[in-house]
């Protein structure tokens, strides 16, 4: 399992390209304004995730949210579970 750290919004061209990458059995971890990728859909087999923490701090709530939040706590477990990271 690869993790994929995005922290640039949708505007960002390399943050596009690593979320293309991601694949079944990948996670992606939404945090900074990679938040923003979370307001709409996301087509992508990886399992996704928005960091809570940032997302109130740009004003979103949990419900706003279109992929489970965790805090960072939970996004430092995903770190230590996975065999690589991209970010």
């Amino acid at each position: 399992m690869a993790l994929i750290v995005i922290k640039y919004g949708k505007n960002n061209v390399a943050e596009t390209i690593k979320f293309k990458a991601a694949r079944k059995g990948d996670c992606v971890v939404l945090v900074q304004d990679g938040i923003f990728w979370a307001l709409d859909d996301i087509e992508t087999e990886a399992e996704v995730f928005a960091v809570i923490d940032d997302a109130t701090a740009r004003g979103y709530s949990a419900e706003e949210l279109t992929v489970p939040s965790i805090t960072y706590e939970g996004f430092v477990e995903i770190i230590e579970k996975s065999e690589k990271t991209i970010g």
